[in-house]
């Protein structure tokens, strides 16, 4: 599996916008009518919930440069709704990025999130396609502890945010975190690999993620 392929999969399952961490925009103020109707689109029609965060972005054009992808100029909501129960003790909020397009607000679907310790920290989790809370946090705290990947910390490739969504392979759960990685649960040789296994990472390919 290249970069090539990691990369294309990670955008079809994790098809939000994401705003970059090194790219702040500006702040965009919503009209009483944008946000009420976010709240609805996002928190009401499916959840019967109230938004607790609503925070909107214009982004400039960003030309793409040695290391960094190029970004037309968009304005980005993020939408958090209010907490419907917890896990591990911690809030869980459905959440959603929507784009301003043509003067109207397009959303994708709302993600789970929950917020897990790992290694001390706390990490924000997205399961994707149905992954449970529980297996993907299993998932991660099982990766966290595994060191090194081709030299690279396991554990700093998580980072502090971390999607988690399935392959068109049963067997492959793809990561978009600090770094992007491939975990495999078919494990031919366990004994040397661990299970699940580390197929790929990269601090290079972009992460698609939201950082809010």
């Amino acid at each position: 599996m290249n970069k090539f392929t990691v990369t294309i999969a990670l955008i079809f399952a994790f098809c939000a916008t994401s705003i970059a961490a090194d790219a702040p925009g500006t702040p965009f103020k919503l009209s009483i009518r944008e946000q009420t109707f976010l709240e609805q689109k996002v928190c009401g029609a499916q959840y019967n919930l109230k938004a607790s965060k609503i925070k909107a972005y214009a982004f400039e054009a960003r030309k793409a440069t040695d290391g960094k992808i190029g970004l037309e100029a968009r304005t980005n909501a993020y939408v958090e709704c209010a907490s419907h129960g917890d896990f591990m003790g911690k809030p869980m909020h459905y959440i959603d990025d929507c784009d301003l397009v043509d003067g109207e607000w397009d959303c994708s679907p709302p993600q789970l999130e929950v917020v897990v310790p790992i290694n001390g920290r706390d990490v924000k989790m997205r399961p994707w396609g149905g992954l449970t809370p529980e297996k993907s946090y299993a998932l991660l705290k099982d990766i966290s502890t595994r060191g090194r990947f081709q030299g690279e910390s396991l554990d700093k490739a998580i980072g502090n945010s971390c999607d988690i969504a399935k392959n068109k392979d049963p067997d492959i759960v793809e990561l978009g975190c600090e770094a992007t990685m491939s975990i495999s649960y078919w494990c031919p040789q366990t004994k040397i690999t661990g299970c699940p296994r580390v197929l790929f990472l990269s601090f290079d390919e972009p992460a698609l993620m939201r950082r809010q």
